[in-house]
C-alpha cells in the first residue's frame, strides 16, 4: 500500500524561535531573503511564504536549492554571508532537549544558520528554529481506516525525521505508527529487510524510496505510491500504481498514473471503488458469455468424433447473446460493486463459465445418446438442445446475479421470459420446428439435471497470497 511522502495536510509555521541579540527584525529580513532567493516551491516554501510576510531583504547572489541528498538548501546573499535552512541533524551538532521534544509532538524543525564558507556543522552560526505544526485533514483518519477495512497495509516514507512523522502517522489512525525507523542510517540490505518490520520510515532519500518499494514488491505485495515531488519520482516509476497530488511538481504530475486535483487523499477511496466496480462487473459479465465460448467448444469436438453437423445455426446463437448474455451484462456493469477482487480475471471467469458449460455439454451429449431411441428425428433432436442450453445458460445468468436485489430480479426474469417468448415467437425466423410430445416429455429430465449440475457444481480457486 502507498508510502506518503507528505502525510494528507497542510503545512503551517508555528513561529520562529532565534536569540534576542539579533533581533526579530533581523531574523525576518533573512527569511525574506530567502524566500526570495530561492528556486524551492515545494510544501515547507509555500508555508514559509504564508507565515512571514514580504519585507526589505538582502541581496541574493546565489542559491543552493533543497537536495534530499543533502536536507538543507541555502542562499549567499551579497555580502557573501551564506544563509542555510536545514533538518537540524544535519547541520546542528548537539539538538536540544526542547527541539526533540517538539519533534515527539509530530512538529517539524527548520535549523536556520548562517556561515561565512563551506556549509559544515562546525562553521554554522545557529540563528533559530521555525517549528512546522502539521495539521490533518478532517477525512484522513477515516481514508486510513477504509484502507484497512480493504485489507489494504499503510506505510510513511518521509524525507522528514523518523520522530516527527511518527507522531504525525499516529495521529493519522495509522497502525504501529511507533515501529519506525531512521533511514539515513541503513544500508540498502539494511533497508530491504526493514521494508516488512517497520511502518514508518524518515530521512529516506529518493533512491531508498524505490528500493523499498522494489522491496515490497519481492515480498508478494501490490504496491501504490503517492508523492508530490521530484523526490519521489524513482518511486512512483517503481510502484504498480502511483497518484500525484495536484499541487505537486509537473515532474511528478507527468509520471503518476493519476493525478488528483484538489490533493485530497480521500479521493482514492472512490478510485478503489470504480476500479472494483469495473474488474467485479466485469468478471461477472465475462462468466456468463464464457459459458457460450467453452461449451461450443466442447460440442465442436463431440461433433467431430460423431461426425455429424454442429446442432445449432448462427441465427440461434445470436438470440442467446442478446437475451441472455448481453442484455443483463449491459446493466449489471453500471452496478456499485466494492467487493475486494479475488483470483485473477481470466480465473474467475472460467471457473464460473465451467459449471454451467460442462452441465450443457453433458445434457447434449446425453440428448445425442437418447433421441435415436425416443425416434427423434434430426430437427427435434437440436431443438432439445438448443432448449437445454438456453435453460441452463439462464441458470448461469440466475447464479451470475445473487445475491438478489430489485436490479437483478428484474434483469433474470427478464432474460427468461425473453429468451422462452422469442423462441415462442419467431420460432420460423430461429429455424425451429414445433416441440413434440416426445420431447417435451424429455426437456425436464435433461434440462433439472444440468441446471442442478451448474449450480451445485463448484471449481475451486487456486490459493494465491494476497496481493495487496
Amino acid at each position: 500500500m502507498p508510502g506518503q511522502d507528505r502525510h494528507p495536510h497542510r503545512g503551517q509555521p508555528d513561529g520562529g524561535k532565534h536569540p534576542s541579540a539579533n533581533g526579530q527584525g533581523e531574523f525576518k529580513k533573512l527569511i525574506a531573503s530567502y524566500l526570495a532567493g530561492t528556486d524551492d516551491n515545494n510544501s515547507t516554501f509555500q508555508a514559509l511564504k504564508n507565515y512571514f510576510p514580504a519585507g526589505d531583504a538582502y541581496n541574493v547572489r546565489s542559491t543552493v536549492p533543497f537536495s534530499s541528498e543533502r536536507k538543507w538548501s541555502s542562499v549567499t546573499l551579497e555580502d557573501g554571508r551564506t544563509l542555510v535552512l536545514s533538518a537540524p541533524e544535519k547541520l546542528c551538532p548537539q539538538i536540544p532537549r526542547d527541539m526533540e521534544e517538539q519533534m515527539a509532538q509530530g512538529k517539524r524543525i527548520l535549523f536556520v544558520g548562517l556561515c561565512s564558507g563551506t556549509v559544515t556543522p562546525d562553521q554554522i552560526q545557529p540563528m533559530g528554529t521555525i517549528v512546522i505544526a502539521d495539521k490533518l485533514r478532517k477525512n484522513a483518519v477515516p481514508t486510513i481506516r477504509y484502507f484497512y477495512r480493504q485489507g489494504a497495509d499503510v506505510k510513511v516514507i518521509s524525507g522528514d525525521n523518523p520522530l516527527a512523522v511518527s507522531a504525525v502517522a499516529k495521529r493519522s489512525g495509522i497502525r504501529d505508527a511507533e515501529r519506525f525507523v531512521d533511514a539515513s542510517r541503513l544500508t540498502d540490505a539494511e533497508l530491504e529487510h526493514a521494508a516488512e518490520r517497520y511502518t514508518v520510515f524518515g530521512r529516506v532519500t529518493p533512491e531508498q524510496k524505490r528500493v523499498l518499494i522494489a522491496a515490497l514488491q519481492r515480498q508478494g505485495h501490490k504496491v501504490a505510491m503517492t508523492g508530490d515531488g521530484v523526490n519521489d519520482l524513482l518511486a512512483m516509476r517503481q510502484a504498480d500504481c502511483s497518484a500525484a497530488v495536484g499541487n505537486g511538481s509537473d515532474a511528478a504530475k507527468q509520471t503518476a498514473q493519476l493525478v488528483l486535483l484538489d490533493s485530497d487523499f480521500a479521493v482514492l477511496r472512490d478510485v478503489i471503488s470504480e476500479g472494483r466496480r469495473g474488474i467485479n462487473n466485469l468478471t461477472k459479465s465475462a462468466g456468463v458469455f464464457f459459458i457460450k465460448t467453452i461449451y461450443s467448444v466442447l460440442l465442436c469436438v463431440l461433433c467431430l468424433l460423431l461426425n455429424t453437423d454442429f446442432p445449432f445455426i448462427p441465427i440461434q446463437i445470436t438470440l442467446i447473446d442478446a437475451v441472455i448474455e448481453a442484455f443483463p451484462a449491459f446493466f449489471m456493469s453500471f452496478e456499485r460493486n466494492d467487493r475486494k477482487v479475488e483470483g485473477t480475471f481470466l480465473g474467475s471467469a472460467i471457473r464460473s463459465a465451467l459449471p454451467n458449460s460442462i452441465a450443457i455439454f453433458l445434457c447434449c451429449t446425453a440428448i445425442f445418446l437418447i433421441a435415436p431411441g425416443m425416434g427423434m428425428d434430426r430437427a427435434q433432436a437440436s431443438l432439445l438442445m438448443y432448449l437445454t442450453v438456453g435453460c441452463v445458460s439462464l441458470a448461469g445468468v440466475v447464479k451470475a446475479s445473487l445475491p438478489f436485489n430489485l436490479l437483478h430480479g428484474i434483469l433474470s426474469t427478464a432474460s427468461v421470459l425473453g429468451f422462452f417468448c422469442a423462441v415462442f415467437l419467431f420460432a420460423p425466423l430461429l429455424q425451429l420446428p414445433h416441440l413434440a410430445t416426445g420431447g417435451a416429455m424429455l426437456l425436464p429430465f435433461v434440462a433439472i439435471p444440468g441446471i442442478l449440475i451448474a449450480v451445485l457444481l463448484k471449481i475451486p480457486r487456486q490459493q494465491r497470497k494476497a496481493a495487496l
